[in-house]
C-alpha cells in the first residue's frame, strides 16, 4: 500500500513538474515571438523615423525658400531693390508655396500601442519620447499647421482675384510654374499685401523653428530605437 502511495505520488509529481516545464517552455516561446515583433515594428518605426526625417527637411527648404522670396518682396515694395514684374509675381507665388506642410506617418506606432507591443520596449525613456512624439509633439505641429495654412489659402486666393494668378508647384528642379497672371501694381503696392506678408513671414519663421525642434526629437527617437535594438 505504501508502495503504491509513494508510486503514485512521484508519477504525480513528475506529471506536475512535466505540466509546469511545459508552461514554462510555452511562455519562452511566446516571450521570444513577441520579442520578435517589437523588433520588427521598431526597425519598421526606424524607417519611418528616417522617412519623415527627410520629410521635415524638404519642408525646412521650401519654406526658407519662401522666407527669401518674402524678404526679397519687403525689400522691393521698401524701394531697397528692383525686380521685374515676372519676379515680383514668382516669388509672390513662392511665399503662397509655404501652403504646404509636414504630414507625419503614424501607422507604426499606432500599431505598438494598439498591439501592446510597447509594454515589451526595455527602455523607458523610449517609452516616454514616443508618447511625447505622437501625443503631444505632432498634435501641437499639427494645431500650428492648420493655423498657419489659414493664412497661406486667403493670400493664394487673392493672388488668384486680384492678379489672375495661374501657378503650378512642384518638388523638381523647376519648383514654380507661372502659366499666367495679370500684374495689379495698385494691390501689390496696397497695405493689405504688406500686411499680409506681416503675418506669413512670422508664419514662416515660427514653422520652420517648429520643424527643427521636431527634427531634434525625431533624432533623439531614432538612437533610442537603435539602442533598444542592440
Amino acid at each position: 500500500m505504501k508502495k503504491n502511495i509513494a508510486k503514485y505520488s512521484l508519477e504525480f509529481v513528475v506529471i506536475i513538474f512535466g505540466i509546469l516545464i511545459s508552461f514554462f517552455l510555452e511562455e519562452r516561446r511566446q516571450n521570444s515571438i513577441e520579442m520578435s515583433r517589437k523588433n520588427n515594428t521598431i526597425k519598421q518605426l526606424i524607417s519611418v523615423i528616417q522617412e519623415d526625417l527627410k520629410q521635415i527637411d524638404r519642408f525646412i527648404d521650401l519654406q526658407s525658400y519662401s522666407l527669401s522670396s518674402c524678404n526679397l518682396i519687403f525689400e522691393n515694395l521698401n524701394n531697397k531693390s528692383s525686380i521685374s514684374e515676372d519676379s515680383v509675381i514668382y516669388h509672390l507665388s513662392s511665399i503662397g508655396r509655404g501652403l504646404r506642410s509636414f504630414f507625419p506617418q503614424e501607422g507604426i506606432f499606432n500599431q505598438l500601442i494598439s498591439s501592446d507591443l510597447i509594454k515589451r520596449i526595455n527602455s523607458e525613456e523610449l517609452k516616454l519620447n514616443l508618447f511625447k512624439l505622437y501625443n503631444e509633439d505632432l498634435k501641437r505641429h499639427d494645431t500650428h499647421a492648420k493655423e498657419f495654412d489659414v493664412y497661406f489659402l486667403n493670400f493664394n486666393y487673392n493672388l488668384s482675384v486680384k492678379f489672375f494668378l495661374e501657378d503650378e508647384w512642384s518638388w523638381g528642379n523647376k519648383p514654380i510654374n507661372i502659366k499666367s497672371y495679370k500684374f495689379n501694381r495698385k494691390y501689390y503696392k496696397s497695405d493689405d499685401m504688406y500686411g499680409d506678408l506681416i503675418e506669413l513671414k512670422s508664419s514662416m519663421i515660427s514653422y520652420i523653428k517648429e520643424l527643427k525642434e521636431l527634427k531634434k526629437s525625431y533624432i533623439s527617437l531614432n538612437k533610442l530605437c537603435l539602442k533598444e535594438l542592440n
